[in-house]
């Protein structure tokens, strides 16, 4: 008898500056908790951002693919895929993926997703937006 795996339960998936991990604790603090960001100019390239997840209620190894979308034209701008690994069900997994320069072509909606065994677990929004200077005060002719 083949018994299915079940699907993980997501319990967070945060978009931030930077993931520190405490070394003695194992605690992870995340700075710049963000859900815009802002172009000078178009294309953006993002040095760095970090996509932090945390999953339970898996059995054994999963494969994992986190991929990132621009929602109104389907565009793919992310795909990375790797092994998550399960000790036992009751397991808490955190895992961060950091990622260098990312290139947002033009301002929009945008979704980061996470997926298990071609499952889709959890997903985050987010906006890129355009960096407009306002007009001086006043009448200058």
């Amino acid at each position: 008898m083949i018994t299915k795996k079940p699907i993980p339960l997501p319990l967070a998936m945060i978009i931030c500056d930077t993931v520190i991990e405490d070394r003695f604790t194992g605690k992870k603090s995340l700075i710049g908790i963000f859900n815009t960001i802002t172009a000078f100019q178009l294309p953006l390239r993002h040095p760095s951002l970090n996509i932090f997840c945390i999953l339970t209620e898996g059995i054994g190894e999963y494969e994992s693919i986190l991929r990132c979308i621009k929602l109104d034209t389907n565009e793919p701008i992310i795909n990375l895929k790797g092994p998550i690994m399960f000790p036992n069900p009751l397991a808490i997994v955190e895992f961060n993926f950091d990622l260098k320069n990312v290139v947002f072509p033009s301002v929009g909606q945008y979704v980061f997703e996470l997926l298990c065994n071609d499952q889709l677990l959890i997903s985050r929004k987010f906006t890129v937006g355009e960096f407009k200077k306002e007009k001086p005060a006043g009448n200058f002719s």
